[in-house]
Formats: C-alpha cells, sequence, structure tokens
C-alpha cells in the first residue's frame, strides 16, 4: 500500500513535483515511491522528500527512482541514520550517472601561442596543446606536488569520454629507465646483507634523498629536465624493492656526472635492497607532469609556476565529455544507516573512494557501477552485515573494495559480517600501484606487513583481472574467500599473490580459502602466506599460473613468519597447483599436526618443498610430511583434465587422478566466478576479459627482479 506524507502547501507541492518529477499525488500528500530527474541540487531535494516520507511512516520502504541522466554533485551525496529504510535506485532501463567531478567545457581550453611555452613543448605538439587556467576554476587540488607521494600526491585529476587521462611522463607508455648505480643510498642498510646489515644508514631531519647515476643513453631526457627544476620534476619509481613505489621532488641534476639528487628521502633509502650499496641497475622510474614531456595524445600536465593544466588532445574536445576531479571526498557517503539499499548506479569522478558506507548495518550495493575514481570503489567501514553484491568497479587509482569492522580482541571474536560477492573488478591499481587490491580484507600497509580489523568477511564469486600488483589481500581473522577467479595480477610488480597476507601471530588466523581459480601471472604467486599461517583452511583451489622462470611463481606459499616461537601446523588439501615454477612450498613447526593430502601438481618446474621448524630455523625434509597421498603429473592430460588451453578442469570418468586419489573431490570449476542474478543480467564474455589470453615476452611489463628470500 502507498504511503502520503502531508505537504505544508500547495506551492511546496507544486515545487516536489517539478523537481523530483513525481508522479499522482493524493490531496495534500505525496507517494513514498519518489521520481526524480537530473536538475541542481535535485538528488538532495529527493533525499529530504525522502526523510520526510520517512517521518511520516516510519515502517514503510521508501524508493527514490532516479531518471536517466547525469547528476552532478559539488560535495558528497550525504545519508545517514535518517535514510534507513531508503532505496536509491536508477529506473528500468536508465542509465545515471552520480558524478563527484566537475565539467569542464571545451571552449575553456585555449590554445598555446605564446613563444616561451612553445618553446618547451616537444616540437611534434607544438600547436596541438592547449591550456586551462586553473586560477579561473577556483580549484582546491592543483598546488605544488608534495615532496614524496605514493598516490596522485593530491593533484586534479582529467577525465575525457569516460576514461582517466595519463600525466605526461617519460618514456611514454609503460616504458620505464634503469639506473646506473646508486652513490648514496640516504637510509636504511648500508651493505647487500639485509637481514642482518652491518650497519644502517641513519638521516638527519630535512636531509636531502639519495644519489643515483644515470645512465647515458637517457643524458639528452636529463638535460631537458634540468633546465626546469624550479617549476617542479618527479620521478616516480621502484627506488628500491618491487613493492614500493614513490613519486620524489628532484633536487639536482648535474648533467656533467650524470647524476640525480632527489630533494627527500624515501623509505629504507633508493637501490635494491639486495644490492647494497650500489644497487642493481635494474631500479625502474620515469618521470611525470610535465610540459616538456608532453607528447602523446591524451598526456596533460599541470604546471605550478604558469597555474595551467596542459593537455595535447586525444581527439577533437569540441563535443567531448570533460570532467575535472577536484574533490578527496567520496562521490556518495553512507554513515549510520542501516536497510539503505543503492541499486543500479554508476559512480565516477572523484580523487577519493567512490562510495563509503561507515557503520551502520544491512546496507547493500547492488548493480551499481564504479569507475574513473583515485581510490577505492567501495569502502565497508565498521557496522555489520553489509553488502557489495553485483557490481562492476573498474579503472581505480587504488583498489575495488575495502572491508574493515568486528571485534578480534573480544571472546569470541564478533565478525562484521560484510560481503563482497558477484563482482566484477579489473583494471586497478592506476595510481597506487602497490598494495591497492581488487579486494582488501584486514591488509593495511605496505612491504613488510600490515593489518587493519576485518573479521568475519565473505568474500565469493568475484571475478578479478589486470592489475600491477596484488588480486586479494587478506588479514585479522576468521573470513571465507571462495570461488574468485582472479588471473593478471601482477603484471608489474612481483612477491604478492592472487591472495596474498603478511599479519603477525596473535592478530590474523582461521580463514578460509575455497575453491579459487588463479591463473595467468608470470610474476605472481597463487596462494601466499607471507609470514604466519595460523589456523588457515586451504582446499579446493586451483593455481594454474603459467610461469616462464625465474624464483617467481609458487602456487601455494607457507613461510616460516613467528613459527619459531609460535609453532603453526597446515592444512592443505584437494588443490591443483598447474604450471608453475613451484607447485607447494610447506614450511612448519607442528609438521605431524596438520593435513597435507590429495593435492595435486602438474607441469611444474619442481613439485614440492618441504621444510621444518628445529632450532628456530629451517631445515629441508626431504621425505615430507604429509598427511595422506597427493599426486604428481607431467601433464593435464595424464591427470585426466581436458584442454587448459581453454581451461577445461573437468575430470574425465576414467581420469588417473581419481584412481590415485581416491580420496580428492573434484572441484566444482562451473560454479567459480561471476554469477547471473537479478543485478548482474548477463555475464562479460571470454573475449572481452582476455580470459585465455597467453602470457607472453611481449605483453608482459613485470620488473621481474630477483628478489633473494626464495631458497
Amino acid at each position: 500500500m502507498k504511503r502520503f506524507l502531508p505537504l505544508p502547501n500547495s506551492s511546496a507541492r507544486a515545487r516536489l513535483c517539478a523537481v523530483l518529477g513525481l508522479g499522482a499525488l493524493a490531496t495534500g500528500a505525496f507517494a513514498a515511491d519518489l521520481r526524480v530527474t537530473p536538475g541542481e541540487n535535485t538528488l538532495i531535494e529527493a533525499r529530504d522528500a525522502a526523510r520526510a516520507a520517512r517521518r511520516g511512516a516510519p515502517d514503510a520502504p521508501v524508493t527514490v527512482w532516479l531518471g536517466a541522466g547525469d547528476y552532478f554533485l559539488s560535495a558528497p551525496l550525504m545519508l545517514g541514520p535518517e535514510d534507513s529504510g531508503t532505496t536509491y535506485r536508477a529506473a528500468e532501463g536508465a542509465t545515471v550517472r552520480l558524478i563527484g567531478a566537475r565539467r569542464i567545457a571545451a571552449a575553456d581550453f585555449k590554445v598555446v601561442t605564446d613563444d616561451a611555452t612553445l618553446a618547451r613543448i616537444p616540437a611534434a605538439a607544438r600547436g596541438r596543446i592547449v591550456a586551462l587556467d586553473l586560477p579561473a576554476l577556483g580549484l582546491k587540488h592543483a598546488d605544488k606536488l608534495p615532496d614524496v607521494f605514493t598516490d596522485g600526491g593530491g593533484l586534479v585529476d582529467l577525465f575525457i569520454g569516460g576514461r582517466r587521462l595519463p600525466l605526461a611522463r617519460y618514456p611514454n607508455g609503460t616504458g620505464t629507465l634503469t639506473m646506473r648505480r646508486v652513490l648514496d643510498n640516504a637510509g636504511g642498510p648500508k651493505d647487500a646483507n639485509w637481514r642482518a646489515p652491518t650497519a644502517v644508514t641513519k638521516l638527519a631531519p630535512g636531509a636531502p634523498g639519495g644519489v643515483f647515476e644515470f645512465r647515458e643513453e637517457f643524458a639528452a631526457a636529463h638535460g631537458r629536465w634540468s633546465r626546469v627544476l624550479d617549476r617542479g620534476v618527479w620521478l616516480k619509481g621502484y627506488w628500491r624493492v618491487a613493492w614500493q613505489n614513490e613519486a620524489v621532488r628532484v633536487g639536482a641534476i648535474d648533467t656533467v656526472a650524470h647524476t640525480v639528487t632527489l630533494a627527500k628521502p624515501v623509505p629504507g633509502g633508493i637501490g635494491n635492497k639486495y644490492s647494497r650499496p650500489a644497487g642493481s641497475g635494474r631500479e625502474a622510474y620515469w618521470l611525470i607532469n610535465l610540459l616538456e614531456e608532453c607528447d602523446q595524445p591524451g598526456e596533460w600536465c599541470v604546471d605550478f609556476v604558469d597555474r595551467k593544466l596542459y593537455l595535447l588532445p586525444p581527439s577533437p574536445l569540441e563535443g567531448a565529455e570533460i570532467l575535472l576531479a577536484d574533490s578527496s571526498e567520496p562521490v556518495v557517503r553512507v554513515a549510520g544507516a542501516s536497510q539503505l539499499t543503492l541499486r543500479g548506479l554508476t559512480v565516477e569522478g572523484s580523487l577519493g573512494h567512490g562510495i563509503e558506507v561507515k557503520g551502520g548495518e544491512g546496507v547493500l550495493v547492488a548493480g551499481c557501477t564504479v569507475r574513473n575514481v583515485d581510490r577505492y570503489g567501495v569502502v565497508l567501514d565498521g557496522g555489520k552485515n553489509n553488502t557489495v553484491l553485483s557490481c562492476d568497479l573498474y579503472n581505480l587509482g587504488a583498489g575495488g573494495v575495502w572491508l574493515g569492522g568486528g571485534d578480534e580482541k573480544s571472546a569470541p571474536r564478533v565478525a562484521a559480517g560484510h560481503r563482497a560477492v558477484n563482482n566484477h573488478i579489473h583494471h586497478f591499481g592506476q595510481i597506487e600501484r602497490v598494495y591497492a587490491p581488487g579486494i582488501n580484507c584486514g591488509f593495511t600497509g605496505g612491504g613488510g606487513g600490515g593489518h587493519h580489523v576485518a573479521v568475519g568477511m565473505l568474500v565469493a564469486h568475484n571475478l578479478i583481472h589486470d592489475t600491477p600488483h596484488a588480486g586479494v589481500l587478506f588479514g585479522s581473522w576468521d573470513s571465507t574467500f571462495e570461488f574468485n577467479e582472479v588471473f593478471r595480477y601482477c603484471t608489474v610488480s612481483n612477491d604478492a599473490g592472487a591472495f596474498y597476507s603478511y599479519d603477525i601471530y596473535g592478530r590474523f588466523g582461521g580463514h578460509t580459502l575455497r575453491h579459487n581459480f588463479m591463473h595467468s601471472s608470470d610474476d605472481g604467486d597463487g596462494i601466499y602466506f607471507d609470514h604466519d599461517h595460523p589456523g588457515m583452511t586451504v582446499f579446493g583451489n586451483i593455481a594454474f599460473l603459467q610461469s616462464r622462470g625465474g624464483k617467481r611463481g609458487t602456487s601455494f606459499l607457507y613461510k616460516i613468519g613467528t613459527q619459531a616461537k609460535n609453532p603453526q601446523s597446515i592444512d592443505c588439501r584437494n588443490n591443483i597447483a598447474v604450471q608453475s615454477t613451484l607447485g607447494f612450498a610447506f614450511v612448519s613447526a607442528e609438521p605431524g599436526a596438520g593435513r597435507i593430502e590429495n593435492n595435486v601438481v602438474i607441469a611444474c618446474k619442481a613439485p614440492s618443498t618441504w621444510r621444518e621448524i628445529k632450532d628456530g630455523k629451517e631445515t629441508p625434509v626431504a621425505a615430507g610430511y604429509a598427511s595422506g597421498a597427493n599426486a604428481v603429473y607431467a601433464s593435464a592430460i595424464e591427470a585426466g583434465f581436458g584442454d587448459l588451453a581453454r581451461h577445461d578442469f573437468h575430470l574425465r570418468p576414467d581420469a588417473k587422478l581419481l584412481r590415485d586419489l581416491p580420496g580428492f573431490t573434484p572441484i566444482p570449476f562451473d560454479q567459480i566466478g561471476l554469477y547471473r542474478d537479478e543485478y548482474r543480467p548477463t555475464l562479460p564474455t571470454d573475449e572481452a576479459v582476455g580470459r585465455f589470453a597467453p602470457i607472453t615476452a611481449a605483453n608482459d611489463a613485470g620488473l621481474h627482479y630477483d628478489i633473494l628470500d626464495r631458497k
């Protein structure tokens, strides 16, 4: 039954009708189903009208139907406890966009004509680059970049035609430069004994950063940059390891000595930590945000002296949608609301998160698209039983879904119970290139570990692919990760996995990883416990890494962590490792207490390693300590599978594997990944996601650092 609420007078009723596009109204009342069309402040008007309806009939659900079009928000759409029980959803068949960026007119850009600026522009781009006057726009995020940063540095972001445009860089594309050698590490160990260095550099406050010698073949580029240091020159690089990526302002460039001095230190100093002090000569870096290197269609930069944004348009600007993000706030912020639903909306255009849900209970984000934001797509922080369901999250500066909440110190622990289910998360980590996963469930920090409270989450049936680093990061307690497909991860950085944890005994454990499919990652691992692994259940997973060599590429990897003080057993059953460098790496201080059985290794360089902790050290165990039978095969056909080029992991009825391992349970492969529901009526095709694309030297951008922590 429709619920109605009296309006104060006829003029107010007429205004709401016009603003919200309401249908028929009862005399002096309006229906609890509100319909709104795009216009200035219409979402705020709709929210306030929905609140009024809730006050008049607290038990009646209220639905705000958003008509097709673009809803520009100058501030986050704020939804709180008074919005509990309300649904915001797109009208049937409507494309509804909530946009946190501001629209810029093509006419606001002016062709660069002054001689001084033209002289700085690459010859091929002269006459083509246009400028946007920043002071005239009153922007908040167009000042000088920080000396050191790992994200976007708080700079505005530019989107044209629905895609994020790249900052000007050298080399173009995904290319990088490499150092010749490091002359001053400016922090961290002074020698290559990284586990127990003989000396560590401690810097005084305000000390400059490292000094390195650049290669002769890059002299011309460094010469260009040396002439504009007063405008600000930033290099971004993997200065120390492949999982640490900072942008740093340049303090000085000596074109005679071929040296670069960084203005500020980076954590741990520069130079590969395994090759101190001179480094390995493979440390990768590139230049960002400089007019002198704006030479590819779509590249842009901000000049902090001229106070202009320069752009080499990717195509004619007339008629194009040009958006400039200048807010670090989420597009939608839900705080303390319960039983609230966001359905079928497209959210985009922010330097912050797309949708942030803090606290509350039973909040549902379903069938939404979040794209072109510079941080996470959706954040569920605190509260309980909130859900991200059947959403598409892509072109993200950081990660896809961030989950946090619960109480890990109570006895028993209290689960938050958040769910990330049936989401397609891809092409993320585009700005924060390390430790910005598809789903973050309890890992906050960087190299060397991290932690935030995330108790009792469910991460299931997600399709996650195309990222420079980890697929899923996890920590804290008691979460379940099941039926997920993760591929093309660690495409640049290594020493991470499809599922990766680095957490410490006593604040981490009890997770279940079941029936996940991980594939197509030459430099990544599968399920990777980089430190402790207490109470973990790893059952029925497939890691088809297609590794091509090197020390990376272990399908299932357990490390020593703190086992010398905190013994931990292993529960690893019914898993399959295919075409990996190493199938399984087991390390346990309680080898006899674990369950390691019915695991399968197919066409791996080595099937498994076994190490036991004795007297605080790892000791190889030649015979292993399996609790039951495991099997090794030279090929998938021999084991009894079909065509792995098409990911056919169905076992033939006469499969040799079933005879060799009668306790093996066939993996329900057809249930892995996305499924159709009312929010996701169709599934992406194999071709659309590139599911079967092989890893080749031509499409592999990995740094392939030789990390010396593998034995």
